[in-house]
Parts: C-alpha cells; sequence; structure tokens
C-alpha cells in the first residue's frame, strides 16, 4: 500500500482557516476529484464537517478523537494507523489519500510516500489569523518529480492560476 497526501497552498503555504477554503479554484478541485476517486481518502473531523458530506466514489475514513462522533456516509477511526489500516483493505487499497487537516498532514508526513501539492499563485494570508498551514517538504526527504509535475502555471481558475508539485520520498 502506499500513502499519498494531497492538498493546495497559497504562496505561503496556507491551507485553510482549519474549518474552510479560502479560494475557489474549479480546476483544482476537479484535479482532485480526479486523482482520488477510487480510493479511500482519509481526513480529519473538522476537514469532514467542511466538506458538508461523503466525496462520492471515495471511501470516506474519518479521524478523530471524539469516540461518540458519527459521520453518516464514512467511517470513524480514532487513530491514523487505524485508519490506514482500514483505507489498505479493499477496492483501491492500492494507495490511501490523507486529504487534510493540517493536523493529520502533520502526522501523516513521515508515513506519506508521495505528495502532491497545487501552488495557487495567490495571498490569502493579509489580515487573517488561526490559518492552516501544510507541512513542510524537506528537500532531503522529498525529490520532485519533474514527469509529474507542472512546469508552468495553469491557466487561471476562478481566483488563481495553479501548478501541481508531486513529490516522491527519497
Amino acid at each position: 500500500m502506499a500513502i499519498g497526501m494531497i492538498w493546495a497552498e497559497d504562496r505561503h503555504g496556507t491551507i485553510g482557516t482549519g474549518t474552510d477554503m479560502l479560494w475557489h479554484v474549479p480546476a483544482d478541485f476537479a484535479f482532485f476529484k480526479h486523482t482520488t476517486v477510487g480510493h479511500p481518502v482519509v481526513m480529519g473531523r473538522a476537514t469532514w464537517e467542511s466538506l458538508g458530506g461523503a466525496l462520492p466514489r471515495r471511501r470516506n475514513i474519518v479521524l478523530t478523537r471524539d469516540r461518540a462522533f458519527s459521520a453518516p456516509g464514512a467511517e470513524v477511526t480514532h487513530t491514523l494507523e487505524e485508519a490506514l489500516a482500514l483505507g489498505r483493505n479493499g477496492e483501491g487499497g492500492d494507495l490511501v489519500w490523507i486529504t487534510g487537516g493540517a493536523q493529520v498532514y502533520a502526522e501523516g508526513l513521515p508515513l506519506a510516500d508521495l505528495l502532491v501539492v497545487s501552488e495557487l499563485d495567490l495571498d490569502v494570508t493579509t489580515g487573517r489569523h488561526a490559518l492552516a498551514t501544510a507541512p513542510t517538504i524537506r528537500q532531503d526527504e522529498w525529490e520532485l518529480d519533474p514527469a509529474a509535475s507542472d512546469d508552468d502555471w495553469r491557466p487561471a481558475s476562478g481566483d488563481a492560476r495553479w501548478r501541481v508539485r508531486v513529490y516522491r520520498r527519497r
């Protein structure tokens, strides 16, 4: 089983507020869907709640410390290890995607094999507080895959131009 992490970030590595995204880039949403469909997706409770329901055509696994939490349309787990084990069993389990939020990304980074990062050509940090940020991609641990990454920006979609960067563990 491979573990991938996928996210979009602004110029400063901001991924959202912890409960909301701060941009609208439809082409990146479509890219996220295309990349993750058919595979299990693991997400934290706040990410789940911000979606408003299960992501279609994916096994949704929600990670929470709250033992009483229920997520209709998803399976609830209480540790990342439990979530990944659940994801590996069943259809599409050859690749399990971690899809947020910041805390789950930080915990999952040492376990991940693949990072797929959409870089957005915008800055959402001005005047905002309590922003969630992406984990740091250390060059001694990760290598950019030029064949799978964009050389240039893709055309603007909604709020921003964007490009995809794919990193593989060294």
